[in-house]
């Protein structure tokens, strides 16, 4: 499979999850916002990843907070995004249609993985903690999250 095949399946995985998981946010979610969260830090980021981005930058919506990392060939992003049970599970649905997830035992009330790897989901009292880096195995996403809840 090329890369632009494979980053492009990614892509769309994402979007899909990241739809599916927030159609089911409501009014009252907010009052969880995760504006409150840190972004990891570039240093924190490179070492449990193995990759070399620089420092983040951050959006901050009413239902989420996305850090974006550059200086990559590859961006990396951590997004903190209200959520429910529900939706959750909804994405993670809508994926293993798609092209299939990989369950993460131990880690939030649920988690899961794209079966490509590169992107790792966990679903924790009422958030979700998303980590897109594209190429980056599932057991270094898992590091990282583990810090993040």
């Amino acid at each position: 499979m090329s890369g632009s095949g494979f980053a492009g399946r990614m892509g769309a995985a994402a979007i899909v999850a990241f739809v599916a998981a927030g159609a089911g946010v409501s009014a009252t979610a907010a009052a969880s916002s995760p504006s409150s969260r840190t972004c990891p830090s570039a240093s924190e980021v490179n070492t449990d990843l193995g990759v070399h981005v620089k420092a983040p930058t951050s959006k901050t919506t009413t239902y989420s907070k996305t850090c974006s990392y550059g200086g990559s060939v590859v961006p990396t992003m951590v997004t903190f995004q209200v959520d429910t049970a529900a939706s959750f599970a909804a994405g993670e649905n809508a994926v293993e249609k798609a092209e299939g997830v990989v369950k993460i035992k131990g880690l939030g009330q649920a988690a899961w993985a794209t079966k490509a790897g590169g992107s790792l989901y966990v679903y924790d009292n009422g958030q979700t903690v998303k980590i897109i880096s594209i190429l980056v195995p599932t057991a270094k996403l898992e590091v990282l999250a583990r810090k993040l809840i």
